[in-house]
């Protein structure tokens, strides 16, 4: 990321990697004594810093990267995983969860929904959902369709649309997840996960999806950073130039258009002045951000972290007066 803010890089970008790899060393062998690591490959930067990082922990003949696309996935997504095929001596299993996600009835689910809304929908449509940028609360997301003859179609949707929609959308995490432990548990392997701070504070994970692991190396970094991390790697330049997204719709669309609003730089300049206090002016000096925006987005951070706070908490337990 060439606009990173100079106060978000990492003073020592190796003895970060060194410190990583030696918390996931002591964690899988001498913590949860397995014998390696498997991680979900997607083709994102997230799973790719992180699978260097168990290589350099464990050594690649301890490392199991698990595909698990389907019938919307990204194409360009699978394409770099042939690159990490050809690039790193790991062994990379790839699963098509797309009769899994059928079964689940996924797609016909939000089919009929989509139906409903643009009766003009047919296998040749793609479609994804888009919140708009409303820095004074969450915006009202919306359907775009993109339809056989190539023409953008934006649509209003209920809530109760919305819900249905990334409730059906979240089982493609949860599928993931489950496949992941099957694995894990079959191999005597630790779950890694790829979720970075900028995800965790927002909320920006599926609970019990994504965001179950049994170790997350990232947490700790802003997306700023991963991206400092993986140039440190000598991550291929095709997986950090590839924008960040969630591929869980057959129309792409991108981290910043799904959930954010905004660049990841934003992103993390306000969640770092955010956590460090830092003032209006003091963010107005480091970034060319008006008055309105920053205190707009400041509230906007505020609300997303508040409705996920209890994603990054255990389960809530009654606790008795006496027994």
């Amino acid at each position: 990321m060439d606009d990173m803010p100079n106060f978000l890089k990492l003073k020592n970008v190796e003895k970060s990697v060194e410190e990583i790899s030696t918390f996931l060393h002591d964690e899988i062998f001498e913590k949860f004594h397995k014998q390696g690591a498997i991680i979900g490959l997607s083709g994102g930067i997230d799973s790719t810093v992180t699978m260097e990082l168990c290589v350099k922990a464990l050594g690649p003949e301890k490392i199991l990267g698990l595909t698990m696309f389907e019938k919307e996935s990204n194409e360009n997504n699978k394409s770099l995983i042939d690159k990490i095929s050809k690039n790193h001596d790991i062994k990379i299993e790839n699963i098509d969860i797309t009769t899994i996600l059928d079964s689940y009835g996924v797609y016909s689910n939000r089919e009929e929904i989509v139906k409903n809304i643009f009766p003009n929908f047919n296998s040749n449509c793609k479609y994804r959902v888009v919140v708009p940028p409303n820095f004074n609360s969450i915006g009202m997301p919306y359907l775009e369709v993109l339809d056989d003859e190539n023409k953008q179609h934006k649509l209003k949707i209920t809530s109760s649309d919305f819900l249905s929609l990334t409730a059906a959308t979240s089982i493609k995490h949860r599928v993931r997840m489950s496949l992941l432990y099957y694995h894990a548990e079959k191999n005597n392997l630790s779950v890694v996960g790829t979720t970075n701070k900028s995800e965790f504070l927002q909320g920006y994970f599926v609970k019990y999806g994504d965001g179950g692991s049994d170790i997350e190396p990232l947490v700790n970094f802003y997306k700023s950073q991963v991206y400092q991390i993986g140039d440190f790697l000598n991550i291929d330049n095709d997986i950090m130039i590839n924008a960040a997204s969630p591929d869980v719709w057959s129309y792409s669309t991108t981290d910043e258009e799904f959930f954010y609003t905004v660049p990841y730089n934003i992103v993390d300049l306000i969640l770092y002045s955010r956590l460090n206090n830092l003032s209006v002016s003091e963010i107005q000096q480091l970034s060319n951000l008006s008055e309105e925006k920053i205190q707009s987005l400041i509230k906007f951070q505020n609300i997303k972290e508040e409705k996920s706070k209890h994603m990054r908490e255990l389960p809530h337990k009654w606790e008795p007066k006496s027994l």
